[in-house]
C-alpha cells in the first residue's frame, strides 16, 4: 500500500508542477496581450495625433494660399490694373533678371511654381521629387535670395518675369 501511496503522491506533485507551469505560461501570455494592447493604443495615439498634424498644415498651406492671393492683389493694384484681368507687370529689371541667373535650374521651378500658387506636394508630384526634397529646394531658394516668406517670393518671381501675374 505504500507504493500506490507513493505513486499517488508523486502524481499530485506532478499534477502540481504542470498546473504551476500552465499558470505561468497563461501569466506569460496575459502580460503579453497587454502589452500588445498598450502598443495598438501608443500607435492609435500617434494616428489622431497625425491626423491633427496634417489638419494644421492644411491650414497652413490654406492660409499661405491666401496670403499669395493677397500679396497678388496688392501688386496689381500698385500696377494700376484693378479690372482684375490679367495684369501689366513688368518683367523685371536687368538686377533682378540677374538675381536669379545665378540660380540653379530646380531651385527657378520651384520659385515659379510656388507663384503659381502650388503647395509643397503639388510641386513635389510636378516635379516628380519629395515633399522634403522641395521643401530643401525652398529653403536654399529662400537663403539665395535672401527672401524670407512665400509672398515675398511670389513678388520676386512676378518682378522676375517668371510668372504673370493674374486676378480670377
Amino acid at each position: 500500500m505504500e507504493n500506490n501511496g507513493q505513486k499517488s503522491k508523486v502524481d499530485c506533485d506532478t499534477l502540481l508542477e504542470h498546473a504551476k507551469d500552465r499558470i505561468q505560461q497563461v501569466e506569460a501570455k496575459v502580460e503579453m496581450a497587454t502589452t500588445i494592447a498598450e502598443l495598438a493604443e501608443s500607435r492609435m495615439e500617434l494616428a489622431e495625433t497625425r491626423t491633427e498634424l496634417a489638419e494644421t498644415r492644411a491650414v497652413l498651406a490654406e492660409a499661405r494660399a491666401k496670403q499669395a492671393e493677397t500679396v497678388l492683389h496688392q501688386v496689381l493694384q500698385k500696377t494700376g490694373d484693378v479690372n482684375g484681368s490679367v495684369a501689366a507687370v513688368p518683367s523685371g529689371n536687368d538686377g533682378e533678371r540677374a538675381n536669379l541667373d545665378h540660380l540653379p535650374g530646380r531651385q527657378r521651378e520651384v520659385l515659379r511654381l510656388i507663384a503659381e500658387g502650388q503647395n509643397t506636394k503639388q510641386i513635389a508630384d510636378i516635379l516628380g521629387l519629395s515633399p522634403k526634397t522641395v521643401e530643401y529646394h525652398r529653403a536654399k531658394l529662400m537663403r539665395a535670395v535672401n527672401v524670407h516668406d512665400i509672398p515675398g517670393l511670389v513678388r520676386l518671381a512676378i518682378r522676375a518675369g517668371l510668372v504673370v501675374a493674374e486676378v480670377s
